[in-house]
């Protein structure tokens, strides 16, 4: 696939989110062009005194400690359950595994992501035993290096990611339609040294907090918004 891809402009600062005297998520926006065709990414950052969580209950948007939502990892077909191994807060659920390439080891004070071939079940002991968050999906980025996957085939459709640039968790998601390898790369030029997908198509629905403290609805197909099965948050610590 022929790509060019010309990094154009890191936008200030957009909006920071807030509840009562503490913000919950900082937002920047990134443009890059592809070819002839310009991508904006929204990056979604937890303040300071905030962090990612993984959830199995869908966060109310009513809580003053929740200031963003979105969806984690796949959720099956019918009985709907969630794709993979996942622990909540140090409750583990041995769920069916599909073919996830990667997972997401949450602590308190920081985020792995890592192949399943490296140190899975030590990520799910601690994840367990510390009352952590551990959840499976596909691994778009290792150590700078991206990773093919084929489970998209050829589909473009908007794309969502939690990602680690220099050791700093955040999510990255473009509306536009791209290709996922096309999405990745443009992550590696952005300075990604760790990527994981995160559930997108139909189930794309999230939200986050205006400095007004309105609720902005994100992602751009909603139609198993009443089937997601777990959620990636930003809290107060």
């Amino acid at each position: 696939m022929m790509r060019v891809f010309i990094f154009l402009a890191f936008l200030f600062s957009l909006s920071l989110v807030e509840a009562q005297d503490r913000g919950f998520v900082l937002l920047d926006s990134v443009f890059m062009k592809i070819d002839t065709t310009n991508y904006r990414f929204v990056l979604y950052s937890p303040e300071q005194g905030c962090r990612f969580a993984f959830v199995r209950e869908r966060p109310d948007s009513l809580d003053e400690n929740i200031g963003f939502s979105v969806v984690a990892a796949f959720t099956s077909r019918a009985p709907e359950h969630i794709v993979g191994t996942n622990v909540c807060n140090g409750i583990l659920s041995n769920d069916s595994t599909e073919k996830e390439t990667g997972y997401c080891l949450i602590t308190n004070k920081r985020i792995e992501i890592k192949p399943l071939s490296i140190g899975r079940e030590e990520a799910i002991n601690k994840a367990v035993n510390y009352g952590w968050d551990y959840f499976q999906q596909k691994l778009l980025i290792y150590e700078g290096k991206p990773i093919a996957t084929s489970v998209f085939r050829n589909r473009t459709t908007a794309r969502r990611a939690l990602v680690l640039k220099a050791n700093k968790p955040m999510v990255v998601e473009t509306d536009d339609r791209i290709h996922i390898d096309t999405f990745t790369n443009c992550l590696i030029d952005m300075g990604v040294d760790y990527a994981i997908y995160l559930d997108m198509g139909s189930w794309s629905e999230g939200w986050y907090k205006t400095i007004q403290g309105q609720v902005k609805r994100i992602g751009t197909n909603w139609r198993s918004s009443h089937l997601q099965t777990n959620w990636l948050i930003i809290r107060k610590d």
